[in-house]
């Protein structure tokens, strides 16, 4: 971010940051953001890693030796980003004729100084400016304007949006505006404003929450969505400066934003999740969880993950106190009841239905099936099943994954595993080479350490028996990644077959899948006829697995 933003954002943090949310004026709702791979290896566990879980099971020994290292690989340069919003006034405009592009085109790396806001522009025209107008305010954001002195990028961005004011104003009040370019200048208005206020202009702040109160009453329902999310900006302002009535303020806007007909978007959403984090940090427990409950309500089962998992981040965490209390005494060897645990299950579900409830829930089964309490991994996945059945919300796709993958698990025991495949050096390897023996299968993958964490350990059980034990991986990165070279640098000396993974493939891989792997560390213990015995997930679930088939 350019310092003069940082410094500017000093006198009117919220609202600056609600300016930078709204994303510009168009009447196009926010769009969804796309799920995007978190690593180029997708397993059947979708993208349960990457929203922070509490308690999620972990190995109960650490590998004694280091986690092995990828390949190092050159960074790719990034390019500079604004920290402006994209506004859709940026979008490519239909080129101009030669009459009407003299008004000012915006040059590459440099704000325009020319662009002229004639009087005689039409609506088109207008929109035209305003498109070069954010261009002109990106470039000064992002300090690609070669403008160093943080005075004079501050009055330069001054300029610009004083005369985006002025074109909004113009478009809004034309003659020969079309609804949705009236709204369109409507919300350039409000925008132009929430800029000013930004940079310090307390004229432009008091103009802005007057317009933004005025706008509620406007027909225009995007308009008076922007509207309420400055608002909220102003409440939760006076919240900070001890006016204890805004609490109730921001709770009425977001109520409003949620029964209105324009539904709220992706920069509501994290409008109200920064609400809720001030009024909880000031002590406004019920309004905060009123808040709480209207973006799980909202977005806690949006189709796209990505949305889902920023709600419940957003929604903030519930007090997993109570079961997590229960787990532990399970992890401990001590008894837990099928009805305390369906009990706070249920309590937890009851609270927070949402994505981050359904993925600690189902770690919280696996881990049971660890231990071998299969009647309150049973308990839970009855649960999932029950509460999280739809398969058009992320909620319903994460609990049906976690069904399947350890109906999955189950149905693998007892199997002979044989695979036709290649070892990761292109050699051929067979099970028919090690029958007799106990065979340790971990599956692993360069992009996830956590997986090479029991590689010490498993090799240590195949050097005190030798005769008996043998270790054979299975390596799961995707095509073109440098395993072999890996394998070699890091001195694995146990084989391992490669099953690729595919991100366009339906399943991105045949033999994670096959197995139910959701978790890592994830290891099979074949018997001595290469049948499937046991799918572990800790060392010490593995060493009973071995002593079982050495009786």
């Amino acid at each position: 971010m350019s310092n003069f933003l940082v410094h500017c954002k000093v006198a009117f943090p919220i609202v600056i940051s609600v300016l930078l949310l709204l994303g510009g004026c168009s009447n196009s709702k926010p769009s969804e953001a796309s799920a995007q791979p978190d690593s180029e290896l997708n397993l059947s566990q979708s993208a349960q890693d990457v929203v922070e879980q509490p308690s999620q099971p972990q190995p109960d020994e650490p590998d004694r030796t280091q986690t092995p290292q990828a390949p190092s690989q050159e960074a790719s340069p990034q390019a500079p980003v604004s920290t402006l919003p994209n506004m859709p006034h940026s979008q490519p405009a239909t080129p101009a004729s030669s009459s009407e592009a003299d008004f000012g085109t915006a040059i590459l790396g440099q704000a325009e100084p020319t662009r002229q806001l004639r009087a005689d522009l039409t609506p088109a025209q207008l929109r035209e400016f305003l498109a070069g107008a954010d261009s002109d305010m990106q470039l000064v954001a992002s300090g690609r304007t070669g403008i160093r002195d943080q005075q004079e990028a501050i009055l330069e961005m001054q300029r610009i949006v004083k005369r985006k004011l002025e074109a909004s104003r113009r478009l809004r009040d034309h003659g020969d505006a079309t609804e949705s370019e009236t709204s369109e200048g409507a919300r350039g208005e409000l925008q132009s404003l929430s800029h000013l206020a930004a940079l310090g202009d307390l004229k432009a702040a008091i103009e802005l929450e007057e317009l933004a109160n005025a706008n509620l009453t406007s027909s225009d329902s995007v308009l008076v969505t922007d509207s309420r999310l400055v608002l909220i900006g102003f409440a939760i302002e006076s919240l900070q400066n001890g006016n204890d009535n805004a609490a109730q303020k921001i709770t009425d806007f977001v109520k409003d934003l949620a029964s209105s007909a324009n539904a709220p978007g992706i920069p509501a959403m994290m409008v109200m999740g920064q609400a809720r984090d001030i009024l909880s940090k000031y002590e406004h427990d019920e309004e905060a969880k009123l808040i709480r409950d209207t973006i799980i309500d909202l977005y806690a089962n949006a189709s796209d993950p990505e949305i889902a998992k920023m709600a419940a981040q957003l929604a903030g965490s519930v007090q997993y106190d109570a079961i997590d209390h229960l787990l532990q005494q399970a992890i401990d060897g001590k008894s837990v009841s099928e009805t305390d645990w369906s009990v706070s299950v249920q309590t937890l579900i009851d609270e927070s239905p949402d994505l981050q409830t359904v993925q600690y829930l189902a770690g919280a089964a696996l881990q049971f099936e660890g231990l071998e309490q299969r009647a309150l991994a049973d308990v839970t996945y009855e649960k999932l099943d029950e509460t999280f059945s739809s398969l058009d919300t992320a909620t319903g796709k994460e609990a049906r994954l976690a069904i399947v993958a350890r109906q999955a698990r189950e149905n693998s025991i007892g199997k002979t595993f044989d695979p036709d495949l290649q070892s990761v050096d292109g050699s051929a390897l067979s099970m028919a080479d090690y029958r007799g023996k106990i065979v340790l299968v971990p599956l692993w993958a360069m992009g996830f350490p956590e997986s090479m964490q029991v590689f010490g350990p498993l090799q240590e059980l195949e050097q005190e028996s030798p005769d008996l034990i043998a270790v054979v991986g299975i390596n799961l990165d995707p095509a073109g990644a440098p395993v072999a070279q890996f394998v070699k640098q890091n001195r694995i000396t146990f084989p391992s077959f490669r099953a690729e993974s595919s991100q366009t493939a339906e399943v991105a891989n045949e033999v994670a899948a096959r197995f139910g792997m959701v978790s890592a560390p994830f290891m099979v213990v074949l018997d001595q006829q290469a049948r499937v015995a046991s799918i572990n997930y800790t060392l010490t679930q593995l060493r009973r697995s071995i002593a079982e088939l050495r009786e």
